[in-house]
């Protein structure tokens, strides 16, 4: 097998003297090094938060490179969610929004990095710090036992969760599990895929059991029993999932015996019970232990006024932007107020920033008509929207409750700062809002200014009622009935009908993998979802034309009415080899890296 020299050993030197420097906050008068983060628990402590702040990712990530040393992004480089390379949405400024190189089919290993995956380096900065703690927490003197063997809990975690990352990007990557020495040549093979995800599921199952369910107020986004059990179910539902579980890649390596790095080389339905088991194990869990969907009965299906004004919150709005809510089972806790911080300004149209940037630079987030039409009516009908119309708000008001509570749309009241959106031809809002909505998840309808905090969650209760849905019904011949239970349960909140019944297996498929889409749109799964079902080919997904509305306001106010019309306002590239990432130059030109197939 080839060998690949890893980032470890080419920064261990490097990553040493930042151990004794600014990766770790000092306590009062005291300069935090290696050796002394383990003489006291408040020392230790201290390391665990910065362990924290490398190991966990955002999945809005809009400029949060620039919080992290070694990211290889530049604080001003501008890194959208991945909702902007799939068929979710578009970055409104195409120029230097890096996630648009998806699009064009112009990523590279010499760009990957700051082009989507900007953590790459982080990651084994904290994995070599998540080692420190495994090998010297038993040295801190006034930490009893019980702390101690959270602490290796939780760094477990963390671990599983950053070779995850890895996993779904790179396939089969080095397990590293110990502290190399500096000036030391460390050579550590690519491991297989199935090695990878066997080393995912011991950490996890050493962690699962030490960890608590849910964590005090005041320890709120430190890793959970009921975190690492929907990690799991993450990664056997993904590695079920006909990208790895097959047994030859859709883009083979050029020497075939590497396609274990890629796959599992093999196909196996029995995988799907597995990540069936995991998903019904972590659902139960989390219900047990006071997580849950949001659902209030009265609040299915709100009614909005569509003037500028405030309008009753919908059961789905409410899961995803009241903070801290039982249906979030795993956050990103990295938020600030400042422009380079986790969350905001990125996120939002330009007018809804400042009125003054109309027509410059700044990019939102603007939903295709491709993943509109995923919509469907309130009665769970595929929706028509062919050859335009005169009536958009009644098209509107048609749509599954969902769409309402996840978008911007023409007249939706937005923000406390900007209460009622343009999007007409001529309206303020309209500029660059090629799909003719703009994207408002996870934008809090209070905010008073363009600077703004989200809620980041890793891990949700909907989303293991939908694995749980999917892996059942890819393991029995015809669906379950706790496979329609599962989905139903999800749809039923927002007011949308069950299921129909007595659907075939690819049927199912097919509504779940919509549903799936419309749910969790925003989250960070749509662009792995499309590559690991293998779709990502499929013309108006990731590649083809992506069409958007062309919307005129017509007649005079109180009585405007809205018409519309498709168009296609791009025509994107996929190619085949995107459906993994490369691995970047630098390793690869380190001579010994076998690097993912199609990107030599």
């Amino acid at each position: 097998m080839k060998k690949i020299i890893t980032i470890l050993t080419v920064f261990t030197s490097l990553l040493i003297i930042s151990c004794k420097n600014e990766f770790l906050d000092k306590a009062p008068g005291v300069d935090l090094t290696e050796d002394n983060v383990f003489l006291t628990k408040v020392n230790t402590e201290r390391f665990m938060a910065t362990i924290y702040r490398y190991a966990v990712h955002s999945n809005l990530r809009y400029r949060t490179q620039a919080d992290l040393p070694f990211s290889g992004v530049g604080a001003t480089d501008c890194i959208h969610p991945s909702t902007t390379i799939s068929d979710e949405g578009d970055a409104s400024e195409a120029s230097f929004v890096h996630t648009n190189r998806w699009n064009e089919g112009t990523i590279l290993p010499t760009n990957i990095v700051n082009h989507e995956d900007f953590r790459y380096y982080i990651r084994w900065i904290a994995l070599r710090q998540i080692a420190l703690v495994i090998k010297r927490v038993h040295e801190v003197p006034d930490a009893d036992d019980a702390y101690k063997g959270q602490a290796i809990a939780e760094v477990k975690f963390l671990r599983a969760l950053n070779y995850m990352e890895m996993l779904k990007r790179y396939g089969g990557v080095p397990i590293v599990d110990s502290v190399f020495e500096p000036e030391v040549r460390i050579e550590v093979p690519r491991s297989s895929f199935d090695d990878c995800v066997k080393f995912i599921l011991k950490d996890l199952n050493d962690a699962i059991p030490v960890l608590p369910p849910v964590q005090s107020a005041s320890q709120t986004g430190r890793a959970t029993s009921t975190a690492a059990r929907a990690l799991k179910s993450e990664v056997l539902l993904y590695a079920a999932s006909p990208q790895f579980n097959i047994a030859t890649p859709v883009f083979p390596m050029a020497n075939a015996a590497d396609n274990k790095l890629i796959c599992y080389g093999n196909y196996d339905v029995n995988r799907w019970k597995l990540a069936a088991d995991a998903a019904k194990d972590a659902l139960d869990y989390a219900l047990a232990n006071g997580y849950g969907l949001i659902y209030d009965s009265a609040n299915r299906s709100p009614k909005d006024p569509d003037n500028g004004t405030v309008g009753p919150l919908g059961n789905y709005r409410i899961s995803w932007e009241t903070t801290n809510n039982k249906e979030f089972i795993f956050n990103y806790q990295g938020g600030t107020n400042s422009a380079n911080g986790i969350t905001n300004v990125g996120n939002a149209p330009m007018t809804f920033i400042n009125p003054s940037c109309f027509g410059s630079f700044w990019s939102g987030m603007t939903m295709p008509l491709n993943f509109i039409r995923k919509y469907e009516d309130t009665l769970g009908n595929v929706v028509n929207w062919n050859g335009g119309g005169t009536d958009l708000m009644t098209k509107y008001r048609s749509l599954d409750p969902r769409f309402k509570q996840s978008v911007t749309y023409t007249n939706a009241y937005h923000t406390a700062r900007d209460p009622i959106a343009q999007i007409f031809n001529g309206g303020k809002d309209y500029a660059n809002c090629k799909g003719g909505v703009w994207i408002r998840k996870y934008i809090p309808r209070n905010a008073t200014s363009g600077n703004f905090v989200m809620n980041d969650p890793l891990f949700r209760v909907n989303e293991l009622y939908l694995n749980y849905a999917e892996a059942l019904n890819e393991f029995y011949a015809a669906p379950t009935v706790e496979a329609y239970a599962a989905v139903d349960t999800i749809r039923v909140r927002s007011k949308m009908p069950k299921f129909p019944p007595l659907l075939t297996k690819d049927q199912f498929r097919q509504k779940l993998r919509n549903e799936i889409a419309i749910e969790m749109m925003g989250d960070d799964h749509r662009f792995w979802d499309i590559k690991r079902w293998l779709i990502a080919e499929t013309d108006g997904v990731m590649k083809g034309a992506f069409q958007g509305l062309q919307i005129t306001r017509v007649g005079t106010n109180p009585n405007y009415t809205f018409t519309w019309q498709p168009y296609t306002f791009e025509t994107r590239s996929f190619n085949k080899n995107m459906y993994l990432h490369p691995f970047p130059q630098t390793e690869f030109l380190k001579g010994n890296l076998v690097q993912n197939p199609g990107w030599n």
